[in-house]
């Protein structure tokens, strides 16, 4: 396995729960690092933890249920009724990886792999110094820059939307009451000229709860993305800037815009985070998920826009599919990933092409509507909620 954030630690799981000796080779040498980035917690998302563990959903998830439009005033312009749970990532990622490292599983963190290879026999990894790890099955769960993804479909990669999602998490006891007032129990939505912004509760794993934001912003002009992508040190990062890098002055511009285009609420919401970070919106269309022995899941595949709401889904379910076409060890594990690449890759091109509708007709169209139910789902709208 290659990658241990959720995609790596998902299928690491579902294939030791199907009796597969499984390796995970992680990149960073230290636990990854919790953003405060929000997810929804769709079914497929937690079916591992709650019926294969026995972890009940509440310990590391909030629920919601409503879903509210506040118009630039603040006022509450629409409000219906729905079922959405949140957790954060690093709530979701211990959970994965304790389960992982309970059932026996070997994690090895600070391995950078170069790349991968398969023939009829097996197949392996490369590690950076060019040594090789042999395995009966290379699954790569790498993520957006996956190096796996280079020996599957070595022309696909990152496409850029046109448009950012600058995101945060504010604690809610640092929020004045009448600031909070409309967001209590909902994901709330303000639609902005060819703009959006959106926040929801998540649930930190500890029993504490922050307030989630993301802000999808166009570029104004083709330079712009390169330039919000240096970092206060200087470095030109690619897709993302996280955390305590964003340079102040771009933070500062964000606070400006919000205070003059946001309902007031989420302005504030905005102005009270320490430390908001940035991530590039992207495709990624790879034409195959697997080639020989070796396999993609997660965003490592395919990338959908974060505005199906079920990147994290996805991967989860890539890996239970996967598990179950597998089946016990010694399978034929060729014809096997052959039968999994045909269900997880239309199933996977339909997510991308449906969250690439919803961010054209929010950020390019101006057609989202307020009062809209959410394009949130894995297989259709609406089947993310509980």
């Amino acid at each position: 396995m290659v990658g241990g954030s959720l995609a790596g630690l998902s299928a690491a799981n579902w294939l030791r729960a199907s009796g597969w000796d499984v390796v995970v080779l992680e990149r960073s040498a230290t636990p990854l690092a919790d953003q405060g980035a929000g997810i929804v917690l769709h079914p497929s998302t937690t079916r591992l933890l709650t019926e294969r563990a026995g972890i009940p959903w509440t310990s590391i998830g909030v629920g919601v249920s409503h879903l509210r439009y506040l118009d630039r005033s603040g006022q509450v312009v629409a409000d219906r009724g729905c079922r959405y749970r949140f957790s954060a990532y690093g709530a979701l990622y211990r959970a994965l990886r304790d389960l992982f490292q309970e059932s026996g599983g070997t994690f090895l963190p600070g391995v950078t792999v170069a790349g991968a290879r398969s023939s009829e026999e097996g197949a392996a990894v490369v590690d950076a110094a060019g040594s090789e790890m042999a395995a009966a099955l290379v699954v790569g769960a790498d993520g957006v820059r996956s190096t796996v993804r280079r020996f599957v479909d070595p022309t696909a990669g990152a496409v850029t939307a046109g448009y950012v999602a600058w995101r945060g998490v504010a604690d809610e006891a640092t929020l004045p009451v009448e600031v909070l007032q409309p967001m209590v129990d909902a994901i709330t939505y303000t639609i902005l000229e060819r703009s959006h912004v959106l926040t929801y509760p998540i649930a930190m794993g500890d029993g504490s709860l922050v307030r989630n934001w993301v802000w999808y912003r166009n570029l104004r002009h083709p330079d712009e993305l390169a330039d919000i992508l240096v970092d206060r040190h200087g470095v030109q990062r690619d897709l993302s800037v996280p955390a305590g890098a964003v340079r102040d002055e771009l933070v500062a511009d964000l606070v400006r815009e919000g205070t003059r285009v946001l309902p007031p609420q989420l302005a504030a919401l905005v102005a009270s985070t320490a430390a908001p970070f940035i991530q590039v919106v992207t495709d990624v269309f790879p034409a195959t998920l697997a080639r020989g022995r070796v396999c993609l899941v997660g965003d490592a595949g395919f990338v959908a826009r974060p505005h199906a709401a079920a990147g994290t889904a996805k991967a989860a379910e890539e890996a239970r599919l996967l598990s179950q076409a597998l089946g016990r060890p010694g399978t034929d594990v060729q014809r096997a990933l052959s039968r999994w690449a045909g269900v997880a890759e239309p199933a996977a091109r339909e997510l991308v092409a449906r969250s690439r509708l919803a961010g054209e007709r929010a950020q390019v169209q101006g057609t989202w509507r307020i009062g809209e139910p959410l394009p949130f789902g894995l297989r259709r709208a609406g089947d993310s909620e509980c």
